[in-house]
């Protein structure tokens, strides 16, 4: 309890202290913060009243400081801000946006400076202490490790989604507008929430900036980054699927619509077109096709355990790969995951595209409880319509080998996948079709290629 309440008032410091110095970096210039410091110093040297230079130098570059400061205080332009960002970008893959900045005043605006914000998500104390327990801190010295303000800072940083620098802006001249094209580099998956835009404009001295604040939201979201996978050389069944595509979405007993007919007895209700029997007066049934086509599954397992969140990231990865893969035009995928409950979604031949699922996957969450059972009986439903399962995860364990093990029962191809702790572990092939296969999440491309090429000379 003494050890919850110390830590909570310790990020309330880590919060003070990094919004203290952020205000000083986004408010002076390179030059003021350059004679802040300069008059701190020669502070401290004024105290012995031998040094009255110091004192001088110091009353002087603080008047110096404080007329900058006083110089942009009624700085209040008329400008408006138009933000026009893309539905979505890509993690780890450089894209712009475009910002209009329109001038309804009588004066040409000079030397402005543009500074996005997006919204910024403190981490609470369990974040905190679950990081420290992952997060690996290899690079910083004892205190820093000890203190824990670095990682921190890496989690405020990484909560933003994206790091933007500060832009120069043209003139602006009066009653006209200007474009400026910013970049945008996303360090992680998910929404980015963009929530303000300042401007700022530095005092005729050049030591300190004045703000123009304007409110201006928008979001957009953040894809899984993606590695080129070579095609799976799997020799497939195509297998029955009665009721055809619509079957694919669903559990239940959904069908294909073709084409009407005329109420047989012992046709079920379900069947009948309503529409149709208003118009006519008499019952019509709908008439369904029954297909046959290839269905893989993609089965990602959310629970995290003890890894590290870049390891699950490194899953997410690797599943939005293996989405984006080439695939035949006749066969379809489910992604299944779980998170208060398991979920299906289906891609393929007209029944939803790459990119929704991929934003579906953006925003998923690992978990800290194993509920991968309740995968393996949601599975069990429909494994006699697969033609191949892949799996992807961070741990490895006996319901899972079960899981797999009946896969290959059932002579089901199966590839799984898991990303180790060890970063320095080298990857090789499982031995066999349904063990799994390890891929280190700094290498995920060049471990992947290898257990293809190795499924591929298998299957040979």
């Amino acid at each position: 309890m003494i050890r919850s309440w110390i830590l909570t008032r310790v990020l309330r410091s880590f919060r003070t202290v990094s919004r203290l110095s952020l205000w000083f970096e986004m408010r002076f210039t390179a030059l003021g913060r350059l004679l802040c410091t300069g008059a701190g110093a020669a502070a401290i040297f004024g105290i012995d009243p031998n040094q009255t230079v110091a004192l001088q130098l110091a009353a002087l570059l603080f008047a110096a400081v404080t007329v900058a400061m006083l110089t942009s205080i009624r700085w209040r332009p008329r400008l408006e801000i138009q933000r026009v960002v893309p539905d979505t970008v890509t993690v780890d893959v450089q894209t712009t946006y475009v910002v209009t900045i329109v001038n309804h005043g009588a004066h040409a605006e000079v030397g402005l400076i543009l500074a996005d914000c997006l919204a910024t998500q403190y981490p609470n104390a369990d974040e905190f202490r679950r990081t420290s327990r992952t997060h690996s801190e290899g690079r910083t010295n004892w205190f820093d490790q000890y203190v824990g303000f670095p990682r921190w800072l890496l989690m405020v940083r990484k909560s933003r989604g994206a790091r933007l620098e500060p832009i120069s802006i043209p003139i602006i001249p009066a009653r006209g507008s200007v474009n400026v094209t910013a970049p945008l580099r996303a360090i992680r998956r998910g929404k980015l929430v963009f929530t303000n835009v300042e401007l700022r404009r530095p005092d005729p001295l050049g030591l300190f900036f004045a703000r123009h604040k304007i409110e201006q939201y928008a979001e957009l979201v953040s894809l899984p980054k993606r590695y080129p996978i070579p095609p799976l050389s799997w020799v497939s069944e195509r297998h029955f699927h009665r009721g055809g595509l619509a079957l694919a979405t669903t559990v239940g007993d959904s069908e294909e619509f073709i084409g009407l007919r005329e109420y047989r007895p012992g046709d079920p209700l379900r069947h009948i077109h309503w529409r149709s029997f208003a118009k006519r007066g008499q019952p019509v049934v709908k008439v369904h096709q029954d297909e046959y086509f290839d269905r893989h599954a993609l089965v990602i397992d959310t629970f995290l355990g003890h890894c590290a969140p870049s390891d699950f990231e490194a899953v997410i990865s690797i599943a939005a790969s293996f989405i984006q893969s080439e695939r035949p035009s006749d066969s379809i995928l489910d992604l299944v995951f779980i998170e208060q409950n398991v979920w299906r979604l289906t891609t393929g031949r007209g029944l939803s595209n790459n990119r929704q699922i991929l934003l579906q996957l953006a925003q998923l969450e690992a978990t800290q409880t194993d509920k991968f059972s309740d995968i393996t009986s949601y599975m069990e439903r429909y494994l006699d319509r697969l033609a191949s399962v892949i799996m992807v995860g961070t741990t490895w364990g006996l319901t899972r080998q079960e899981f797999v093990n009946e896969l290959r029962h059932r002579q089901l191809r199966c590839l799984a996948l898991i990303t180790p702790d060890d970063p320095d572990l080298v990857t090789y092939p499982a031995t066999g079709l349904g063990q799994p296969n390890t891929v280190r999440p700094t290498h995920i491309a060049e471990d992947i290629g290898v257990i293809t090429q190795a499924l591929v000379g298998h299957a040979t």
